[in-house]
């Protein structure tokens, strides 16, 4: 990695003043970005430079602006790719009452948000973007409204959409607390990552199993800070991020090399204009960093034709 590189627009989209005032954490599901905002979803296709807006929903009664929980992914079953958002029956966000829509991506039908037979379980902590494995949205719950003596996560199932718990990890790590711990997908399978603050050791713990995991922890790497792994690299190592800097970290080494560390800070981009010079990554208000792969995956009935 080179302090000097830079980051190449794939696709832009301006927002008026005002527009929104929140962003929330972004997916990605075969080439598709999920960005939800405190006003709107949307949908983008960069590599095929399309975007979908989709439609106002009208069941969330929360009175103040926020980022609802919400999910993205693939339904096997069927081949369509699903949004799946949560919403508040009650302008109270403490409230218990919560209800779960869905909305299928360059769907046949009318292109509206329906209800889920069912509501979820328990109360999803808000804000909140679940992360998508082997057809499955996953969630933090409200541990301060539901305590469990297991620490769960809510399941939703993208084919027969219901909902279920999947025991997070062991109990000796109880004493760890939520905000220690990262849920991504990792290889195809579910993967925690623990950051302990005693030993000072980041533990990457994965499992194949959905509904009864066995949990085994994959790798310890000893580290001062919180970081987790992004992806896997080729030659047996991983790619983290730690806050905004990214690194390979080696398992043969043991450890990273310096020329191998981005800090993203130090980052330029290139504008709409597409100037040679850049922008300075530190005028960006805010960023996600997410494993991309470009696809010609349609999002509207135009890609679709596109794509023939």
């Amino acid at each position: 990695m080179s302090s000097s590189a830079i980051a190449t627009l794939l696709y832009g989209k301006h927002f008026q003043a005002g527009e929104f005032g929140l962003v929330s954490q972004m997916a990605h599901c075969d080439g598709l970005v999920l960005l939800p905002i405190d006003t709107n979803t949307y949908i983008f296709n960069p590599a095929m430079r399309d975007v979908v807006e989709l439609p106002k929903s009208h069941r969330n009664m929360l009175q103040h602006s926020a980022c609802l929980p919400i999910g993205f992914g693939l339904d096997a079953s069927t081949g369509r790719y699903k949004v799946v958002r949560s919403f508040y029956y009650s302008s109270d966000c403490h409230h218990i009452a919560m209800g779960m829509e869905v909305f299928i991506i360059n769907d046949d039908q009318d292109g509206s948000w329906r209800e889920t037979l069912t509501d979820p379980p328990a109360l999803i902590s808000c804000p909140q973007t679940a992360i998508h494995c082997k057809g499955c949205l996953f969630y933090f719950i409200d541990r301060k409204i539901h305590s469990c003596s297991t620490r769960v996560l809510l399941r939703f199932s993208l084919g027969d959409e219901t909902f279920g718990f999947t025991p997070l990890l062991p109990n000796m790590y109880t004493q760890v607390e939520d905000e220690d711990i990262i849920i991504h997908e990792l290889d195809g399978e579910l993967c925690a990552t623990i950051f302990s603050k005693v030993q000072r050791q980041v533990l990457i713990w994965m499992t194949r199993d959905i509904p009864d995991p066995q949990w085994k922890c994959h790798r310890i790497i000893n580290f001062s800070e919180p970081c987790y792994p992004i992806a896997s690299l080729s030659h047996g190592g991983f790619l983290l991020r730690r806050g905004n800097s990214l690194f390979r970290y080696y398992l043969e080494a043991h450890g990273i090399k310096e020329e191998d560390t981005l800090d993203i800070d130090d980052l330029r981009f290139i504008g709409p204009t597409e100037d040679t010079m850049g922008h300075a990554w530190e005028n960006v208000c805010w960023f996600d960093i997410l494993l991309y792969t470009e696809s010609l995956v349609p999002i509207t009935p135009k890609a679709s034709l596109q794509a023939l």
